[in-house]
């Protein structure tokens, strides 16, 4: 793949993420508010959304190499580290747990994502 390919998939997977994040922290929420504990279709879009994740920073590690440029990319790079690491850390910090109180987390996990991401847009350094 050329530098130009690598780069589009990279923006259209970078735009999608804080959309799907945020699809999943409000499906959360619903399942707080009805009661609910966390079902099988919030931990497989828990599963989806860090795949996105991991191909996004396996994007953007494959341009780093191609283009250089570390120094000026940290802060971009920072939060993208961030992203890989946030969602299995918080499935490690709430040990799996699947009640009420597990949706609220992700739910709330979901909008600070989206929020993570678009940040992390916006660092891109992108004219």
């Amino acid at each position: 793949m050329d530098f130009g390919t690598i780069f589009w998939l990279h923006q259209r997977i970078g735009n999608a993420i804080p959309l799907y994040m945020f699809i999943l922290g409000v499906l959360s929420f619903f399942n707080y508010a009805r009661g609910r504990g966390v079902d099988g279709g919030i931990i497989g879009a828990v599963i989806i959304g860090e795949l996105l994740i991991i191909a996004q920073a396996t994007l953007g590690i494959i341009m780093l190499t191609m283009l250089g440029g570390l120094e000026q990319r940290a802060i971009h790079i920072l939060y993208g580290c961030l992203a890989v690491i946030f969602l299995p850390g918080l499935w490690v910090y709430t040990r799996g747990e699947m009640d009420r109180r597990a949706s609220l987390i992700w739910g709330v996990a979901g909008i600070f994502m989206m929020g993570l991401t678009l940040r992390a847009i916006g660092t891109a350094g992108i004219n």
